[in-house]
């Protein structure tokens, strides 16, 4: 009766796949150390093993290819090879093949299936190992397989589990998180009212103790099992950053560069879920690095510098957080190209392009399609893709950061949670409303009165040991009614920080700090800006989970933006209005358009009156919106060159500005504006209100 393979075979192709990655970085690092024999035996005894397991399931060319790289690696051993370049370059072309033959519908035990570039790689290896190919390599006769005594002992100590399987037990002790939370809830209340009834029976006091006793176990069972199962989700990142050696070296000699790489803190534990979605991310900045951040040999000795650049790929651990890092010592971000590619390609005005901070500066090669280099290459430009980089970061919790000094290279720093389940969390409530602000953002919490509010260049503010701080209501952010607030004489404030920006969060009250489950988002609330997920709560209740690095953006540039969970001037807007924004500041020019944009208009860009003026007479608009400081033509006069035109004349026009003395407010009323709208008073409640009225 035939054996039947196909069970096994997920289980075949995954430990191949490893003991492949094994070969791969065995083989990057002996390059570098040709003579250490125990690394040897290591890879002399993974291509037996893989020889015996493809030979086992019927994978005959993988087995014959993990035979040679057998035979070669024990020729090594032996004193009868001394391994060089070529001989690692056709050790890498043997693995290489081993992921494409695996993929395969046909297994290589059957008949007739040729495939000729397994030959021809044999033959490669056969004149590389006769010293055809190789100076100063003395040729060798095969070693006979029966010659050979390799003893190889397979001990099994671990079991297989599919990631699906792991997901569903992580949702299911979530959710017992969450009934642990609930049933803690309910003892408490019940307790508190049966203390309250002093003639009760004994017996219900006893019931009450019973229960708490019940309720304390449950509480440390459940948070064995949380711990448990998060412990199996935990994997080292060597899982991943194992598989950048090899393509480093590939690229390295693609580009002619010589690069030392270094790998530190891989047995940083990080949630696998997480793990699997930063390979594309690190194998971008990791080429950006080889390819455009460090100089070629020539270049780095003329500087005085080594001629092999470092690129350094590291990962620790922070509180809740895992930092991962790329930096090299090559010749660090260019900011004045950064600056004119920035103008050029209408980010900031030219005039204000020296006010940015390097912060600011650095946060320009994020923005997509951005990049400083004439000609993109294969591996692209620094710059390019970037904006990838930092969405793949965002989608899992992060940030991401840049810090360069010329001449002396650059440095990625990402920072991730641990996981994406579990959330130790500050809920603080807001009006009617409970939210809940990750814990680690979270750097203090401060009362203060509305004395200490002041306004800083347009915007609110408060002065907290000695930083000033932009200060965010939160309700104005979400949409919320105001509820108390100025009723109080002190209310708590929120300090958060997301990589090296700070905020202050103002909210009603301060409810406690709690660990919760995350959940997902579904449709329709998943695009909503500023939120990253809900939980549950013990009395049954869903709250929201704040996005603080979103809501730090959205702080920027001294106009919040609504996120409409309650939408009220939405359900006003009969059609789909079309809106054209004349604003110089790409800040706040963005968040403008996402207040508009939430409520369902459609909004066009103009980064100056003269553009605005050019736009309008190609297309009708329903309204219009300008800042008055711009190049080219301000808002004053764009106003009126738009009132005297009879497709306009009867247009809206509304001014936002920071131009605030009687005179300014005279001239834009005067030029024909229908509103004029101080920064400092900006609110997009009001905004949106005003262009209900004017709209009608």
């Amino acid at each position: 009766m035939a054996f039947d393979k196909t069970q096994f075979l997920t289980g075949f192709k995954a430990e191949t796949r490893e003991h492949r990655q094994t070969l791969s970085a065995g083989l990057i690092k002996m390059e570098k150390s040709p003579d250490d024999k125990e690394l040897l035996k290591v890879l002399m005894r993974t291509a037996h093993t893989i020889k015996g397991l493809s030979t086992m399931m019927g994978y005959k060319r993988i087995a014959d290819i993990a035979h040679k790289m057998e035979d070669g690696f024990e020729q090594a051993l032996e004193g009868k090879v001394l391994l060089k370049k070529p001989h690692f370059d056709v050790f890498l072309k043997c693995v290489d093949a081993i992921d494409p033959l695996l993929e395969d519908k046909v297994t290589w035990a059957d008949k007739g299936v040729e495939r000729p570039f397994a030959d021809e790689l044999f033959s490669e290896v056969d004149a590389v190992f006769s010293g055809k190919m190789v100076d100063g390599v003395k040729p060798v006769a095969p070693v006979p397989l029966s010659q050979k005594h390799v003893a190889v002992t397979v001990q099994e100590d671990s079991l297989r589990v599919d990631v699906e399987k792991l997901n569903k037990l992580g949702n299911l002790s979530g959710e017992l998180v969450i009934s642990k939370i609930r049933l803690g809830d309910i003892v408490k209340n019940l307790a508190h009212k049966v203390d309250a009834q002093s003639d009760l029976p004994e017996s219900f006091h006893h019931l009450i103790k019973d229960l708490r006793e019940v309720s304390k176990n449950i509480d440390l069972l459940s948070a064995d099992v949380q711990r448990e199962v998060m412990k199996v989700r935990m994997v080292p990142v060597a899982h991943l950053f194992n598989a950048f050696p090899r393509a480093m070296r590939d690229l390295a000699i693609a580009k002619e560069k010589e690069v030392d790489f270094q790998i530190l803190g891989e047995m940083t534990q990080l949630d696998k879920s997480i793990l699997d979605q930063m390979k594309d991310p690190l194998m971008h900045l990791l080429r950006n690095a080889v390819d455009h951040g460090l100089e070629t040999a020539a270049d780095r000795r003329v500087l005085g510098k080594s001629e092999g650049g470092k690129i350094v790929l590291s990962a620790h651990q922070e509180g809740s957080q895992i930092v991962i890092a790329v930096s090299d010592d090559g010749s660090g971000v260019d900011v004045a190209r950064v600056k004119e590619t920035a103008v050029k390609q209408g980010l900031v005005a030219r005039e204000r392009v020296n006010d940015l901070t390097e912060e600011q500066i650095f946060q320009l090669l994020f923005t997509p399609g951005f990049t400083t280099e004439e000609e993109v290459s294969e591996t692209s430009g620094r710059g390019v893709g970037l904006d990838v980089v930092r969405e793949a970061i965002v989608k899992l919790k992060g940030q991401v950061e840049v810090k360069s000094v010329p001449g002396q290279g650059t440095t990625f720093v990402m920072r991730l949670p641990l996981t994406l389940a579990i959330t130790d969390s500050l809920l603080v409530d807001v009006g009617a409303d409970t939210f809940i602000i990750p814990i680690d953002m979270v750097q203090e919490t401060v009362l203060i009165c509305n004395e200490d509010i002041k306004t800083v260049e347009t915007k609110e503010a408060v002065t907290i040991r000695g930083s000033i701080l932009p200060l965010v209501r939160l309700n104005d952010l979400l949409g919320l009614p105001r509820k108390g607030i100025s009723e109080k004489k002190f209310f708590p404030i929120v300090i958060v920080q997301s990589v090296e920006k700070k905020i202050a969060i103002r909210v009603d009250s301060l409810v406690g700090r709690q660990e919760i489950i995350r959940k997902a988002l579904g449709d329709p609330l998943k695009k909503v800006r500023n939120i990253s997920g809900a939980t549950i709560l013990g009395n049954g209740r869903v709250v929201l989970v704040l996005d603080i690095p979103s809501i730090i953006g959205s702080a920027e540039g001294g106009i919040i933006h609504a996120e409409i969970l309650r939408p009220k001037a939405a359900t006003n807007v009969k059609k789909k209005k079309t809106i054209l924004l004349a604003e110089d500041s790409l800040s706040t020019a963005m968040l403008e358009k996402n207040v508009l944009e939430s409520v369902g208009y459609s909004v066009v860009l103009a980064r100056d009156g003269k553009e605005a003026l050019d736009r309008s007479a190609q297309e009708k608009f329903d309204l219009v919106i300008s800042d008055v400081l711009m190049p080219r033509m301000d808002g004053f006069e764009l106003t009126e060159r738009l009132k005297k035109t009879n497709l306009y004349k009867d247009v809206p026009v509304i001014i936002v500005t920071t131009r605030e003395s009687d005179a300014d407010k005279r001239r834009g009323m005067e030029a024909g504006a229908d509103a004029y709208i101080l920064k400092k008073d900006f609110t997009s409640e009001g905004l949106l209100e005003t262009i209900e009225r004017l709209l009608g």
